[in-house]
Parts: C-alpha cells; sequence; structure tokens
C-alpha cells in the first residue's frame, strides 16, 4: 500500500474503510476498526458514487454508512473511552515534568541549578556545553530549571527570558538568527522587526539584541543539536553563532546577563569549533553519561500514572527498561517505547498493557531505526558514514576492518564530485567515530607492523548497503556513478596493502 492509501483498495472497500500505511513504528497494526456487518460496494458502484454525488448509488451507500458502519465520531469517542491512557502526555519525552520525576541526573541537575541560580539576583550567567549522547536529559534538566527560574523571578518581577532554537532545522546562520528574533518577538508579543529575506544577518543580530535588551533582564540562548547547524556555504555556521552570541554581552550589545547554552551528542565538538568562538565561548562542560537499566525503570515508574490504574501488566516497565538500555540508555526511546506499547495495545482493544505490546512496538522501532538516524544527519556527516561504508560495499574483496585513511581518500572523492567542501582527514574521522554513539560502527586504533605506525580502523554495526541506500536517497550523492565510486575504492586499498 502507498503512502496516500490508493493502492491495495479492493471492489468490496468503500472509501470509509480504506486506511493509511505509516512506516512510524506507533502505527503498528494501525487499522481502523469497521463493522462485520457492513455491506459490499461494487467497484462500478463506488466509482458512479464518487463522480455524480447523487442518484441510487449514492443512497445506497449513505444508507449504508449510517447504518451499519461506525463514524469517524463514534470511533474517536469509542478509541478515548477505552483509552489505557490516564495523562498521555506524560509519556511524551518533550514534555517538561516536575523535578520529583527525574530520576539519576542529580550532578548535572545541581551544576545547571548552580550555573543560573544568578539570574535571581541579577549577577552574569555562565555559558554551558550540555554534552552526552541523545535521550541522556540534557533538554530535560535544561528545561526543568529554566521553569523554575522564570515562576522565581516573575515573582521578584525580575525579567528572564528563555530564547531556545533545534539547530537541526535552519540550513544557514542567517535563518537560525531570524528563527531567534522569532523566537523573542512571539514570547514578548511583538513584531519580529525584520523580514526572513532581503536584508543582512548582522541586521538580523542588530534587531535580536534590541529585543533582547528591551524586554529582559538577562537571558539564556538554548541551542539544542547545536553541531547540526551548517550552512550550504558554511559547514561551521555553529562557530558563527556561538561567536556572535557569546560576545553580545562583552561587547555591550545586550546590557543585561547572557548565558549560551550548547547541546550536543557530539563528543568531540569543541574540537570543531574555529579559533575565535573556541576563544569567546568557554562553556561550563556538562556531561550526561548513559542511563543504565535501573534508572530507566525508575524514570518509567515515575510515569507510570500516564496510564489508568491496572492498564500496566507487571511485567511491562522492566522489559521496556530492558530494551531502553539495550540502545545505549536512551529515555527518550525508553519514554516513547512505553507510549508504543499502550497505543498499540489500544489498536488491538486491549484495555491492558502486556509484554507481547512491547515487544512488538520494539520490533517497529528497530525496523527503521538505522533509517531515521541516517536522514537526520547533516550532509558533511552523511558523506563521511557513506564513504565508509562504501569501502566495505564496493570493494571487490571487502575488508573485514576499513581503514581510516581509505574511507578519507573516498570521502574527498565523494565530496569533491558533488562540489561539496571536503574536510581535512581529522573532521572525518570525528564525524565518522560519533556514529559509535548511535551503534552504527565501532572503531579501533591498531598498528600495522614494525615501522608501519598506528591506524585508526572502522567496522559497520550495520549492513554497509543498507546504509548506502539511505543515504543515497540525497539526490547529489546518488548521482555518483557506482562503478567510478567502486574503481575509487579499490585503488585506494590496493595503494594500503
Amino acid at each position: 500500500m502507498t503512502d496516500n492509501g490508493t493502492e491495495g483498495r479492493g471492489e468490496g472497500d468503500s472509501p470509509e474503510t480504506v486506511t493509511n500505511e505509516n512506516t512510524d513504528p506507533r502505527s503498528a497494526q494501525d487499522t481502523l476498526p469497521h463493522s462485520d456487518e457492513s455491506e459490499d460496494t461494487t467497484g462500478e458502484d463506488l466509482d458512479d458514487d464518487l463522480s455524480t454525488g447523487q442518484g441510487e448509488g449514492a443512497e445506497d451507500a449513505s444508507s449504508s454508512s449510517s447504518s451499519d458502519q461506525i463514524s469517524i465520531r463514534e470511533r474517536l469517542q469509542s478509541q478515548g473511552s477505552n483509552s489505557v491512557f490516564a495523562d498521555k502526555d506524560l509519556v511524551r519525552p518533550e514534555t517538561i515534568i516536575d523535578e520529583d520525576r527525574i530520576v539519576g541526573r542529580d550532578e548535572q541537575l545541581e551544576r545547571v541549578i548552580d550555573n543560573l541560580r544568578p539570574a535571581l539576583d541579577g549577577s552574569g550567567l555562565p555559558n554551558m556545553l550540555l554534552n552526552g549522547p541523545s535521550g541522556t536529559g540534557k533538554s530535560l534538566i535544561v528545561n526543568a530549571v529554566c521553569k523554575q527560574i522564570i515562576d522565581l523571578c516573575e515573582s521578584q518581577n525580575i525579567r528572564f527570558g528563555v530564547v531556545s532554537l533545534n539547530c537541526e532545522r535552519p540550513n544557514s546562520l542567517d535563518q537560525a538568527v531570524y528563527r531567534l528574533v522569532r523566537t523573542v518577538a512571539d514570547d514578548v508579543g511583538v513584531e519580529p522587526g525584520v523580514p526572513q529575506t532581503g536584508v543582512s544577518t548582522d541586521q538580523k543580530f542588530e534587531r535580536l539584541y534590541e529585543l533582547v535588551d528591551s524586554y529582559y533582564d538577562s537571558v539564556i540562548f538554548i541551542l539544542d543539536e547545536i553541531d547540526l547547524l551548517v550552512g550550504p556555504y558554511d559547514d561551521n555556521a555553529f562557530s558563527s553563532l556561538l561567536y556572535q552570541l557569546s560576545r553580545a554581552e562583552s561587547l555591550g550589545n545586550i546590557q543585561g546577563s547572557v548565558s549560551v547554552t550548547a547541546l550536543t551528542n557530539y563528543t568531540h565538538f569543541m574540537e570543531d569549533l574555529n579559533s575565535r568562538a573556541e576563544s569567546s565561548f568557554n562553556p561550563d562542560d556538562i556531561f550526561f553519561d548513559d542511563y543504565d537499566a535501573n534508572q530507566l525503570r525508575a524514570i518509567l515508574e515515575n510515569r507510570r500514572d500516564a496510564f489508568k490504574e491496572g492498564a500496566l501488566q507487571g511485567d511491562v516497565i522492566p522489559l521496556v527498561a530492558a530494551f531502553g538500555s539495550q540502545t545505549h540508555g536512551d529515555a527518550r526511546k525508553a519514554i516513547d517505547l512505553f507510549r508504543w506499547s499502550g497505543e498499540i495495545a489500544e489498536r488491538e482493544g486491549s484495555d491492558v498493557v502486556a509484554e507481547d505490546h512491547v515487544r512488538t512496538a520494539q520490533e517497529k522501532y528497530d525496523e527503521n531505526r538505522t533509517l531515521r538516524h541516517v536522514n537526520g544527519l547533516a550532509t558533511q556527516k552523511k558523506l563521511a558514514l557513506y564513504a565508509t561504508a562504501a569501502v566495505q560495499h564496493f570493494a571487490d574483496d571487502p575488508p573485514e576492518k576499513i581503514p581510516a585513511g581509505v574511507g578519507y581518500n573516498v570521502y574527498q572523492f565523494i565530496a569533491q564530485s558533488i562540489d561539496s567542501e571536503d574536510h581535512n582527514r581529522e573532521t572525518y574521522v570525528n564525524k565518522v567515530t560519533e556514529q559509535k554513539t548511535y551503534g552504527i560502527l565501532d572503531y579501533e586504533r591498531r598498528g600495522r607492523g614494525r615501522g608501519r605506525g598506528v591506524h585508526m580502523f572502522f567496522s559497520l554495526n550495520e549492513d554497509p548497503e543498507a546504509l548506502i541506500n539511505t543515504v543515497e536517497a540525497d539526490s547529489r550523492i546518488g548521482s555518483i556513478e557506482p562503478e567510478m565510486i567502486q574503481s575509487v575504492v579499490n585503488a585506494q586499498l590496493r595503494k594500503f596493502e
């Protein structure tokens, strides 16, 4: 069935019983219920009904729909009344939860509190770098603390601004600055004051500073996924943004206190900053490590009231926690899995969530995990991963371990072939080794014998062909002839021997 639901329609299907197929794990068994007693409509009658909208056929279909089939309204109401959830928002990762639900992050929580406490008395705020794998509580902690700072500041007539930006979305520095302007303007209820296009990035920065200076006594800029901010002409756009924002207070562009807080799961992020940004952005580096199974279990227990009393069988939370701990301690994934299990139970008409529902949700998640992750990578990271997988995929005699030097040379060829900037070898290695965080690959350094030095080698944990096919969805990368890549790969491997 295609996404628009037009294929797979049988002669006996009426428009109300045709459903769409969705690749999201949450769509497992996502088929709308229908009455077993509904009357069939022939394909010919259906065509007549759709083309004329009237006549005997339409009247019969209308009668059948109203008398024998469950209406959309009834389905919605039925689904709601049989829900296993009491408060579904508690099992959405983006929900800002109360502090008594925060588990396993005492040290990180205390550091963020100490850094933002000065906002309460008008003192200076430090910059922060919240660093660690996805789903380890970075956004959760900083947003929870900011929520309390806002409430306390309001009670003291202090204006504290929280300006957040997910850096994965804008594709240039200019767009990122405009989004910041819009965020502040929306928060304080004024017009942005600058158009999205037609003015320089510097003018957008000036308007941003003007708004912040006029409406806030202190402000925190939260830049989530900061390493994903790249532009068509500037792969280091995040350096420019950090440089400008971290200097705004010292240069007098903003009179109040400013904290620039960057969130990233890229361990070597600071190494990729250019020298200007590195000298001006001096953050308190707070590391968030993976959650273990016990911590994940406690996190889920603290959200048990998202479900109705008695709706969870006893083995559900331990099983969700076990799956979550196997996938690098990602609390976001565990919470999603918890919610999806409930949604699958509802679709089956069950009033309890059981182990089978958890296993079904896990299977659906695993089917698309790599695809979702790779599709979300910035272009340069896709190029680096593609080149590495290409060494194994296109080689006449695929190596067990992929030499970083060979992968880098293939990366240079691919980048130049699509007229994209190619970075130095160190940056290539950093972008590839980052994928270890997500289980895509592993790496090691080992010697090649006396006088031949120590080299970095990669080993893929995913099928190289699947990675190649996923990245080739980018039309620019997919435009390179496979024979050309194969020739380069084999030539580079021969040189390495």
